[in-house]
């Protein structure tokens, strides 16, 4: 496998533990919050997860898009299968 295989692999297994990670923030946040008085503290304030970080302001991909990248993962794979 190559490098970049891995590194995509392991940014596919972070993602797909988001909401796990979510879930475990608001059962942390709500175990604080009913043996104290935190006055407004939300989850994501209480704890700060890494992908808080990624907010995407509502931007959406075009089908025009996902379409180009569709031909060019086909083109590669072609590439890769004559090789």
């Amino acid at each position: 496998m190559s490098w970049w295989e891995i590194l995509l692999i392991i940014r596919g297994y972070r993602r797909r533990g988001v909401l796990q990670y979510q879930l475990q923030r608001i059962t942390a946040w709500a175990s604080a919050f009913s043996m104290g008085n935190p006055k407004g503290v939300q989850p994501q304030d209480f704890l700060h997860l890494y992908f808080d970080d990624y907010k995407t302001d509502g931007e959406v991909i075009s089908d025009d898009e996902i379409e180009e990248i569709r031909r060019q993962i086909e083109a590669e794979n072609a590439k890769r299968s004559k090789e």
